[in-house]
This record gives C-alpha cells, structure tokens and sequence, in this order.
C-alpha cells in the first residue's frame, strides 16, 4: 500500500505559555483568519469534508435509517464506525440524524484534541505518523504520511488550521505537503512568519527552489525553511523583488 503524499509540521515557541496557549485553541475558528487570503475559497471550499465536518443525515429518524442512506451512497460503514449520534436539524432545515465517526473529530475540537488524533491514529490503513516531538517550550515537529488524495484532502486543512493557531499564540513555523498518488501532484507550503501567512503551490518538480530535502528532514531545523525567494518578509524598510508566480500567496 503506498503513502505517497508526505506532510511535514514544524512549529517553535518563545514559552511554555505560547505553547500552552496554542494547545486550547479552537480549529475552525482560524479559518476567518484565513479567509482573507487570495484565492484561499478556491483552495478550501467550505463544503469540503475533512476531519472538523458535521455530518448530518436528514429525513432519517434513527440511526439504522442514517447508516442505511450512507450504504446506499456508497459509503461502507457500520454502527462500530460511529462515535456518538444524536437528533439534528441540517443546514436545511429538515430534522435527521448527526453523527461522528470514531476517526473523525467534533466540530469544536481544539488543537489538542487534533494532536491526541495523531498520536493515537484511529485509522492507520489511511495515514502514518512517521515521528511526533512536542515540548513544552521550542520545538513542535509532526511528519508523516497519506496514503491517498482523499485522506490528504481530509487531514490538510486541520493541520493548516493547527499552524494558523499557533501564530495566533506567538508561535512560527510550516506545514508542508508533497507527493503524488495515482497521478495527482501535491506541493503545497504554508509558512507562518509572526507577521504574516504564506502559501505556495508551486511546481510539484521545482524541488531545489522550494528546498524540499530541507522541508521533509527528519530533524529538520524549525522554522520557515528558506527557498530562492526568502521564505521569511524582506527587512523593515526593504522591498522583496516580485517573485515570479508559482501559487503564492501571503497576508499580514
């Protein structure tokens, strides 16, 4: 079974407080800070599912009538797969049934509630966490694997979100993901400099400019790895020479 789309997340802090202050953070909450990227809804439509989405079935009344619509779609799954369900109205407005998968995570998670995800691995047939380090203070490094596009799509912007959190607490760092499955390229690379948000598309084979050797390190150096166009803002006073565009995009 191949994993062929690495992630990489590396983060630094000033404190244990910083750290602290990261770890109770809300998830979905980041996206706003998010939002005001260039082309970030064309990136991340709202109705992609991933790990944070709320699932509800409507028109069912009982949770055997919501797994049997979810088989009819396609979607094997059975009451073992289900961590808790409950009554619900959906975005519609009909009544139907919520549920939430044992590998899935609440809607309000925290980061810590993602970082227990990681380091338990509800699902290893679709993700491998090759290495996880957390400290109290300085360095925050999780590297690992996906084995298809789809678990990619699910994992990617909760990470993302993570990071985002973390330059909300003080904190600095990258998540970066690349790789290819079934013929699908991934590069995507988003620095978190204390003033600003970066991400980049580039070229999946632009791999010198992006130092991805640097990026992927087992032991790799936190922080936001230098590429030929600096990954970290031009000094006070200073203007960066316009890049030429591969993706990227950043905001303060």
């Amino acid at each position: 079974m191949a994993f062929g789309i690495k992630f990489q997340m590396q983060l630094t802090f000033a404190s244990a407080e910083e750290f602290e202050a990261w770890r109770r953070q809300i998830l979905i909450e980041q996206r706003t800070r998010l939002e005001t990227l260039p082309r970030f809804s064309e990136r991340f439509d709202p109705f992609d599912e991933d790990l944070l989405t709320d699932l509800v079935i409507e028109d069912a009344s009982t949770l055997e009538e919501a797994l049997g619509e979810l088989r009819s779609a396609g979607h094997e799954i059975t009451e073992e797969d289900i961590a808790e369900w409950m009554p619900a109205v959906g975005d519609e407005g009909h009544p139907g049934i919520y549920l939430r998968e044992t590998r899935k995570l609440r809607r309000d998670s925290r980061v810590e509630a993602l970082l227990d995800h990681l380091r338990v691995n509800p699902a290893p047939s679709l993700l491998q966490v090759h290495s996880m380090s957390l400290h109290h203070h300085g360095d925050i490094v999780i590297s690992g694997a996906f084995r298809d596009y789809d678990t990619y799509g699910e994992y990617r912007l909760p990470l993302i979100l993570a990071a985002t959190a973390a330059k909300e607490s003080g904190g600095a760092g990258h998540v970066s993901f690349h790789g290819i499955d079934d013929m699908e390229p991934v590069a995507l690379f988003v620095d978190f400099h204390r003033e600003a948000v970066e991400i980049s598309e580039p070229d999946i084979q632009d791999a010198a400019a992006w130092n991805i050797a640097g990026r992927f390190a087992e032991r790799a150096a936190v922080g936001c790895p230098s590429h030929t166009r600096s990954a970290r803002p031009p000094a006070q006073g200073t203007q960066e020479p316009e890049p030429v565009d591969h993706g990227r995009t950043g905001v303060e």
